[in-house]
């Protein structure tokens, strides 16, 4: 009998032991989660800031700018793509969706994961392979971005040539409402 009153209380033991450990592991994915879709600041002295058609070869496509609503909350997610021509894009390459508050003049680099264009290598059919040149981010609104004030969107590029910031002359909630 005593046994069987033994191995009840090892399983219990050992059930709640496990309880803890998921528990933990939750509030580690939720902290890790919290911390990267918050926005972080940017600094962008030094930075060579092109454009397209400058003669830099640097080239993009923002495919939409949207906002939308998950659990009461609201998010914004910058999609589309940015390349140098001639220089193949890697996944090694940096990209990130930088937001420039225009009325302060702040910038912001969000939470950004790439995504595979296989269309550009064909369409610049110059010999390089661009398929890891897309981009989307996505960010919640709250106090560092938020829908008082006007953001323009930036994309950072850090490649085999160095960095580069590439003004798209597109403002995020101007699109939005363009597009509406």
């Amino acid at each position: 009998m005593s046994n069987k009153l033994f191995e009840k209380k090892n399983i219990r033991s050992l059930v709640i032991c496990l309880e803890i450990i998921f528990l933990a592991a939750l509030a580690v994915l939720a902290v890790f989660t919290y911390r990267n879709s918050r926005p972080v600041a940017f600094k962008t002295s030094g930075m060579t800031v092109v454009s397209q058609g400058d003669g830099q070869g640097v080239d993009f496509k923002l495919d939409g700018i949207e906002k939308s609503t998950d659990g009461g909350k609201e998010y914004i997610t910058v999609k589309g793509w940015v390349l140098q021509q001639g220089i193949e894009s890697k996944t090694s390459d940096t990209i990130k969706v930088v937001l420039m508050d225009i009325n302060t003049g702040r910038c912001y680099s969000i939470p950004t994961e790439r995504t595979s264009k296989i269309s550009l290598t064909r369409q610049y059919y110059d010999g390089t392979t661009y398929d890891d040149s897309g981009f989307e981010g996505k960010i919640g609104l709250g106090k560092e971005i938020n829908s008082s004030s006007e953001y323009q969107v930036l994309i950072y590029l850090k490649n085999s040539e160095g960095k580069k910031l590439v003004d798209t002359q597109t403002g995020v909630f101007g699109w939005i409402n363009a597009h509406a």
